[in-house]
């Protein structure tokens, strides 16, 4: 990755849905080599151009981080394929760390619909515990906030 795929790479950030017309415009170069280069980021799994949701506007009110430590012995990878399968969570993640084994996000339109949910993942044999947080106010979020300059080619 050089400068040049770093400026599309910003340029993206602020707005995905930029034409490669209007990128290259902007760098000062020509349209094919902006497709070319996209294409190669694409391809190659630098970036991802995708839509986000706004959940509030969905009617989900909080966004909940479950910490979920497993019973000793347990298959971590088998118990986080599990819960990725789960249509409720958007993240499930692996964790290093003095108690958790898995980290789980979800949204929910209330707490009564969260408390279902850990009831319902209380009955997992293989969960020792789970820890709930209610996330009340996010100040930055997202991989589109990374400043590509600091990133290493």
């Amino acid at each position: 990755m050089d400068d040049t795929d770093k400026k599309i790479i910003e340029l993206l950030q602020q707005d995905g849905r930029l034409e490669d017309v209007e990128i290259a415009r902007k760098i000062g170069i020509s349209h094919d080599t902006v497709k070319r280069r996209r294409n190669k980021l694409e391809d190659t799994g630098y970036i991802k151009i995708q839509a986000n949701i706004n959940p509030h506007k969905l009617g989900y009110t909080s966004v909940f981080i479950l910490g979920i430590t497993l019973a000793p012995g347990i298959d971590v990878r088998k118990i986080a394929g599990k819960l990725a399968s789960k249509k409720e969570f958007f993240f499930v993640a692996l964790s290093l760390g003095p108690t958790h084994s898995i980290v789980a996000s979800c949204f929910a339109q209330d707490q009564i619909i969260l408390n279902k949910l850990v009831e319902e993942l209380r009955t997992w044999n293989e969960i020792e515990k789970i820890e709930t947080n209610i996330i009340y106010e996010v100040l930055k979020s997202g991989y589109h906030d990374i400043p590509v300059a600091t990133l290493q080619e």
